[in-house]
């Protein structure tokens, strides 16, 4: 008889094996129906599906600069939680603002595609 450890494990294994032939997954519903979305649409958009090789980056535009810790994508991958999986922010010239380490984790895992959140400063009262 398996012990619990054993079936969840093998659980995670089988997901890990279904996301890497995934191109695209979806950030959660809870998400797209946060307030700061409903409250100020002009300055912050969700978009879904945007090509990951679209992403520009520029450090100058980070909301926080820190640098990519490979131990923090390899968690983001082996501990992949689809309720927490938030998307990226950029600014509306597609440059990165927040969320390098999700980025890389997505182009790691092989995504095509990624959620965003379009934030325009200009749009914001």
């Amino acid at each position: 008889m398996k012990s619990l450890l054993q079936i969840i494990n093998y659980i995670f294994l089988k997901f890990g094996e279904k996301m890497k032939d995934k191109e695209y997954i979806e950030c959660p519903y809870w998400f797209k129906t946060m307030t700061i979305f409903r409250e100020n649409p002009a300055g912050f958009k969700i978009k879904n599906k945007v090509e990951i090789d679209k992403i520009k980056i520029d450090k100058k535009y980070f909301s926080y600069v820190n640098p990519i810790y490979e131990e923090t994508i390899d968690s983001i991958i082996n501990d992949f939680y689809i309720d927490v999986w938030e998307p990226i922010w950029i600014n509306p010239e597609m440059f990165l603002l927040d969320g390098q380490h999700r980025l890389y984790a997505a182009k790691k895992m092989g995504l095509k595609y990624i959620d965003v959140v379009i934030h325009d400063e200009k749009m914001c009262y």
